[in-house]
Order: C-alpha cells, then sequence, then structure tokens
C-alpha cells in the first residue's frame, strides 16, 4: 500500500514540477518581452535559475531510477522480456534526466558515468533481455548494481546501497509475460 501512494505521489509531483516549470517559463517570456532593461545575458540567467529552481531534485529522479531498476529484476525473473526492456528503457531515461539536471556531483563527472554505465551495463542488460537469457540478466543485473553503488560512493553517498530486490516493489503488477488471452 505504501508503495501505491509513494508512486502515486512521484507521479504527482512530477505533473506539479512540470506545470510549475511551464508556468515559469511562460512568466518569463512575458517579463521579458515586456521588459528589456535587463541585458540577455541576464535574462538568460534569470530564466536558467527559475527553470533549476522548480525541476525535481537529483534524488527524485534517483528514486524513479530505483523503482524502475527494481521492476526491471522482476520482469526479467518472470522472463516478461518485452516488459524488462521497457523498465530499461525508464531507467536510462531518468538517468539522462539526472545527469542533464546536475552534470557534476562532487567533482564527479555524472554525464561521464552515464555515458559508460549505459555503453557498459545497461548494453549488457539490453543484450540479455533482447536475448531472453536469465543467467546472463542475472550477471548483468549484478554487476549493474556495483556499479550503481560505486557511483553513490563517488558522489559522497556511501549510505545509498542497492541490493537485489526480495519484495517486488509493487504488489499491482502481473511480472510474467501476458497470455495470449490476456492481451485482448
Amino acid at each position: 500500500m505504501r508503495t501505491i501512494i509513494v508512486a502515486k505521489a512521484q507521479r504527482r509531483y512530477y505533473a506539479v514540477s512540470l506545470l510549475t516549470i511551464s508556468a515559469m517559463l511562460v512568466s518569463l517570456f512575458t517579463l521579458n518581452a515586456c521588459s528589456e532593461k535587463n541585458p540577455p545575458d541576464a535574462q538568460f540567467e534569470t530564466r536558467l535559475k527559475a527553470l533549476e529552481a522548480g525541476a525535481p531534485g537529483v534524488g527524485t529522479i534517483m528514486s524513479g531510477v530505483q523503482l524502475h531498476f527494481a521492476k526491471l529484476y522482476f520482469a526479467g525473473k518472470a522472463q516478461n522480456w518485452s516488459l524488462a526492456e521497457f523498465e530499461l528503457h525508464e531507467v536510462e531515461e531518468n538517468l539522462d534526466r539526472a545527469a542533464a539536471l546536475r552534470p557534476e556531483e562532487y567533482g564527479t563527472n555524472l554525464v561521464g558515468l552515464n555515458d559508460a554505465f549505459r555503453q557498459t551495463q545497461l548494453a549488457a542488460l539490453k543484450t540479455a533481455a533482447q536475448n531472453k537469457d536469465w543467467n546472463a540478466f542475472q550477471s548483468a543485473y549484478t554487476e549493474a548494481i556495483w556499479t550503481c553503488n560505486g557511483c553513490h560512493e563517488e558522489t559522497n553517498r556511501p549510505f545509498i546501497i542497492i541490493t537485489v530486490p526480495t519484495i517486488p516493489p509493487v504488489p499491482n503488477q502481473q511480472w510474467e509475460p501476458p497470455t495470449p488471452s490476456s492481451e485482448k
């Protein structure tokens, strides 16, 4: 039940954040059209700071990564490879958002780490899912966890330790692939 509430709250937070950012952009464009007192560089800086203030934090985005990464595991374990590929894509999208929001953290190049992670561990997970190979998937998943935890240490968050999930992150999702009769 708690997971459902958290997931709903996250979706609501993202929706409110997107609405807030949209409203801020409209306001900023309106202000800029009405006032030419600030030089163009100052206007850009003002808009950028407003967008950054209204954007979800990296912690919020990484909670989304964690949710999709856990769902990825259960999809692979159930050999629902279509769902596994979908969840993998969600992980990639959220990691891209985090790297775009914070390209560097405590001297660590998050953009570079994200690119390397995509080209190695996430690529291995994608190949395992495409080949429908649970053993390769399980191995790639474990290696990805080690990499996640290494990143957490690099960014001064060694207290965030990801493990292989033992219970599904949401209680209301079927992990097994749909049967022909349930696809309708």
